[in-house]
């Protein structure tokens, strides 16, 4: 058996050791978010569809839409998804690239759109309201003068997009 000698290995084993430390930092290093025990809350628009949250802020979803219908209100959005899902919605707003997807900052998304580990969503605590779109909606004036009385907090950049910290 051919062996290469000592002083020929070394540059060879470190050139590998460079391939493989630099594989491994293009690599996306996604914070893991560990996905929430979820519940539904139907919605005001039609009882065939409802919203997905955390368990944690079921009960006040739920007080938040039935105040809403109460006030004549119809409310419906979309609430947790998985990262598979905000890897999903960071494609279609940011773009296809590892880069678009994990690192490009959410503020040059069209729309602004929270890199996957790091989104209330796929936490269960935000939510997206359906006809929230601008800030002269109804949907955005009730929820900008009652949403703060079950723990929902805008996020000033995106008038659809109600959580529980406002990120």
């Amino acid at each position: 058996m051919h062996r290469t000698p000592a002083r020929r290995r070394a540059p060879l084993l470190a050139a590998a050791l460079v391939v493989a430390i630099g594989l491994t930092a293009c690599e996306p290093n996604t914070p893991t978010i560990t996905p929430p025990v979820t519940a539904k809350a139907t919605c005001t628009t039609t009882s065939t569809r409802s919203i997905v949250v955390a368990e944690s802020i079921i009960n006040s979803t739920r007080r938040l839409l039935a105040a809403a219908k109460a006030d004549g209100l119809k409310l419906c959005g979309g609430g947790y998804r998985d990262s598979a899902s905000q890897i999903a919605v960071r494609k279609a707003n940011c773009g296809t690239t590892t880069y678009d997807i994990y690192e490009k900052p959410a503020s040059q998304c069209t729309p602004p759109t929270a890199r996957p580990g790091t989104s209330m969503h796929e936490k269960g605590l935000a939510i997206d309201f359906e006809s929230c779109q601008t800030r002269s909606t109804a949907c955005y004036r009730w929820l900008a003068e009652h949403a703060a009385t079950y723990g929902f907090k805008n996020l000033p950049s995106e008038p659809w997009h109600w959580s529980t910290t406002g990120g």
